[in-house]
């Protein structure tokens, strides 16, 4: 395959590209990113994606490269701060073609908030933003399955009862979770805080990996309360260590060493999907198994995303959660930096090893066979959801009598009361299944204090298609109208305004009494089978808009409300007023909650807590 020749502009980016370490973007020419990478030497580096050599073994390249406009670098000390640079900025701007890890998600992760009096152990998507709100906070993970973090938090909730609740549900009572046993009460002062503490320190230490010593503590522990003739106690401590027992003997023992820690990390793969899978052996014990599912898209090499994979996730990855040695099926562009960059995390030398032969092979070959069973299994739920998927579609586009297969779907939705806070909505589907990153929101400018849902509608779509046409995207297979004729009239004078001529979709009124379908320039309706998954599908996705465009209406509306009460309070701007809304979520929430409630919400000093507690008072001594 013959590389693709650089422009001008590009051979003279090129050519004073310096040869140092650091991260590389590359633009379109609208300025969007579609790619972020890292070098030793930007130079080779960069200049290699316009080779032959490189377009032969990586047909990607023919896709994404003929794009690029500009190119930006960014210098850095290392090839590991490259690899921080990197995994920060993909996570930040999510570059077009770069692998995408859990869906544009962050991974879960469990935090201890040391910050308060009585920690809580919470679930996090940002450890980054958590920790700067609280500092002494620790975080651990990433966990690549969310279900496998919640069954190791339901495990710790019943032997190590902390607390729950971020504020007492009670003023005068410990909740529910107090009588159940799964929280100690420390809201009613019903355990003392040292002890509290010590149960917090080996909640730390059990999500560390360090579960012998755990036991040892709680052992210990037990063996002190029967010393002191307090049997009572030690029949709670007890319970708590076989629950906690049960769990850990489930874990299958590998090295008789129990110093021995290690991530091992497998993979199998076809053209267009890639499966990984992490296996965690901590003191000996496989404590976890996780894998996840990569989709290979525009051409990208099994190999690229497994090594975005391992970059990402260590780059992430808090120094507790590391083990003494990482397990890779694969050699890596940068072993060497991935190294640095864990031990640097760590504080102590980690290896980062491709086994050749040996025990550890083995371990390898076990995270192997899991990867090659889980993308089976996804393989054959793939093929299942297609072949419902075109099920539901093609008897759509029957059912409609249209001529293209309903793919994407885009769905408009007006709310407002009395012609106030008027906004619209527009959700999409694809593949029969909500596209919510594609979903848009529009305040309505043409039409103000009074109730206009046709100027309202045809503002919306027309706003949304001139776009579409500006940016020259596609357009969807099949637009959907909330309302009936009315509704759909003012739709299509939006888009008898704009040239369509080149553009083929579908678009229909769906008047929700009688569920009746409405095609434009045609008073006869069309009426699809109640019980249909055609017709299920549109009601769900008009239900989608509605609901969409409510959560809007409400949210306007609730800092309208909030900002004509409060504007009356010194020192309550527009972005406290905010703070309190997202908090609280409406005005009679606010109005209601305590004194306590309002001091703990971050942003709103003590003393003007006050100032709005008292406010709040009086009004509803007025009310």
């Amino acid at each position: 395959m013959k590389a693709y020749t650089p422009s001008e502009s590009i051979q003279k980016q090129l050519s004073s590209l310096p040869d140092e370490p650091g991260c590389y973007i590359f633009k379109d020419t609208l300025g969007d990113i579609l790619y972020i990478g890292k070098a030793l030497s930007l130079r080779s580096r960069v200049r290699s994606y316009w080779s032959e050599t490189s377009w032969r073994e990586r047909p990607k390249l023919a896709v994404m490269i003929p794009k690029v406009m500009t190119l930006e670098t960014i210098i850095t000390n290392s090839e590991k701060e490259a690899l921080l640079l990197e995994s920060t900025l993909i996570r930040q701007k999510k570059p077009r073609y770069n692998v995408a890890l859990k869906d544009d998600r962050r991974y879960p992760w469990l935090a201890i908030t040391y910050d308060v009096a009585y920690p809580r152990l919470v679930m996090v998507r940002d450890p980054a933003r958590f920790k700067k709100d609280n500092p002494r906070a620790k975080v651990f993970g990433p966990y690549v399955e969310a279900g496998a973090m919640w069954e190791t938090v339901k495990v710790l909730r019943k032997v190590f009862p902390m607390r729950q609740r971020r504020t007492p549900f009670f003023k005068d009572r410990p909740c529910m979770n107090y009588h159940i046993g799964l929280c100690l009460g420390p809201c009613q002062n019903l355990v003392e805080e040292s002890y509290y503490d010590q149960m917090v320190k080996q909640v730390e230490t059990f999500l560390a990996g360090r579960q012998t010593e755990v036991v040892q503590q709680m052992k210990d522990e037990m063996e002190r309360h029967s010393e002191n003739l307090d049997f009572e106690q030690a029949a709670l401590v007890r319970d708590r260590l076989v629950a906690l027992n049960t769990v850990i003997e489930k874990q299958q023992v590998f090295f008789e060493n129990q110093k021995v820690s290690h991530d091992i990390i497998g993979e199998a793969h076809t053209e267009k999907m890639l499966t990984v899978c992490m296996m965690k052996v901590r003191e000996g014990k496989l404590i976890g198994s996780e894998t996840y599912n990569i989709p290979l898209v525009d051409k990208t090499s099994f190999d690229e995303a497994y090594q975005a994979f391992v970059d990402q996730y260590y780059a992430a990855c808090e120094d507790v959660s590391l083990p003494q040695n990482i397990l890779l099926q694969h050699q890596l562009e940068d072993m060497e930096a991935l190294r640095d960059l864990v031990s640097t995390k760590a504080g102590l030398q980690i290896k980062v090893l491709v086994p050749q032969r040996g025990g550890k092979t083995d371990l390898i070959e076990m995270a192997i066979k899991n990867a090659e069973l889980t993308l089976k299994r996804e393989i054959q739920d793939i093929t299942t959801r297609d072949v419902q998927t075109e099920r539901v579609l093609t008897q759509l586009k029957e059912g409609l009598g249209i001529d293209i297969l309903p793919n994407r779907i885009e769905c408009f939705d007006i709310s407002n009361i009395q012609g106030t806070d008027n906004v619209a909505s527009m959700v999409v589907f694809e593949g029969a299944k909500p596209k919510k990153q594609d979903y848009r929101m529009f305040k309505i400018k043409s039409v103000e204090g009074e109730p206009n849902d046709f100027a309202s509608m045809k503002e919306a779509v027309g706003r949304r298609y001139a776009r579409l046409i500006a940016e020259n995207k596609p357009f969807p297979d099949l637009i959907i109208i909330d309302g009936g004729k009315g509704q759909l009239g003012a739709a299509m004078e939006a888009l008898a305004q704009l040239d369509l001529s080149d553009k083929r979709f579908a678009i229909v009124g769906l008047a929700k009494r009688q569920e009746e379908v409405f095609f434009p320039n045609n008073s006869t309706p069309v009426l699809l089978p109640r019980r249909s998954e055609a017709m299920h599908l549109m009601q769900a996705v008009r239900d989608e808009a509605h609901r969409f465009a409510l959560t809007f209406h409400r949210k306007l509306r609730a800092k309208r409300v909030i900002k004509s009460q409060l504007d009356v309070l010194q020192g309550l701007g527009a972005k406290r007023r905010k703070i309190l809304i997202d908090h609280f979520g409406s005005f009679e929430q606010i109005k209601t909650a305590s004194l306590q409630e309002i001091e703990a919400v971050k942003g709103i000093p003590k003393k003007l807590a006050r100032e709005l507690y008292d406010f709040m008072a009086e009004i509803k001594k007025k009310t």
